[in-house]
């Protein structure tokens, strides 16, 4: 018995002979991947037939690869690399804040200051007592000898150049921002599609442990029936 289960076989796909540690019976395999083997071989497959570790894990990553295809179209370059990464349990994962902020120039760093004092309350609070001592003072304090009198046309001119220029310099952040938001929407979509393909690996090696569960058990049992056959032999 022990000497049967540690025959090599010959893998089904490469033809190369490997022994049961190494190869997994086809019946053991999901049906979807066991119909993408044999069509892949171009050969019906048997229960019985074996199939060595780094074929079943190629077919693995192909079937997966095509059922991908099937539900979204014409995969990407992105979607394939993931699939490789994911039979090969590679991590992808990488912190997007800290790459960004080192590729920055300082227009850009300058561009995000400006933006973050232009967005803050103390800006806000700061803008309208300037606003306020301007208009206090060439209203009631100065009296005839004030040097922008109502309707201040020259705060008028200053607010203007400081929107024309303070508009732009908020723009250039948002899109930066926004540059930044799409690195990290792309990065969270490779983390979930490796993600549902570790998924699918998960199941397949849990079929593969059930079914190699089930081999022991029933050796254990053939066991014990020869045992109990010799039992009632002496008998």
């Amino acid at each position: 018995m022990s000497k049967a289960r540690n025959a090599h076989h010959q893998c089904i796909v490469c033809g190369k002979s490997v022994s049961p540690k190494l190869s997994t019976p086809t019946s053991a395999l999901r049906l979807g991947l066991v119909e993408h083997i044999a069509q892949a071989a171009d050969k019906s497959l048997e229960p019985t037939d074996r199939i060595c570790h780094f074929c079943r894990d190629s077919a693995r990553v192909t079937h997966l690869a095509e059922a991908l295809a099937s539900q979204r179209g014409q995969l990407s370059a992105l979607e394939t690399d993931i699939a490789g990464k994911a039979a090969q349990h590679e991590t992808i994962a990488e912190h997007i804040g800290e790459a960004f902020d080192q590729g920055q120039t300082l227009g850009q760093r300058l561009a995000d200051r400006v933006a973050a004092v232009g967005g803050s309350w103390p800006f806000v609070i700061g803008f309208g007592v300037t606003l306020a001592v301007w208009i206090v003072l060439n209203t009631a304090v100065l009296g005839r000898h004030t040097y922008d009198p109502y309707p201040y046309i020259l705060l008028n001119l200053l607010l203007s150049c400081l929107a024309a220029i303070q508009a732009p310099i908020i723009m250039m952040s948002q899109n930066r921002s926004s540059a930044r938001d799409r690195l990290q929407a792309n990065e969270d979509f490779k983390i979930n599609l490796k993600a549902e393909l570790e998924i699918g690996l998960l199941h397949a090696k849990v079929d593969h442990l059930l079914h190699e569960q089930w081999e022991r058990m029933v050796e254990m049992q053939e066991t014990q029936l020869e045992l109990l056959a010799e039992l009632n032999t002496r008998r």
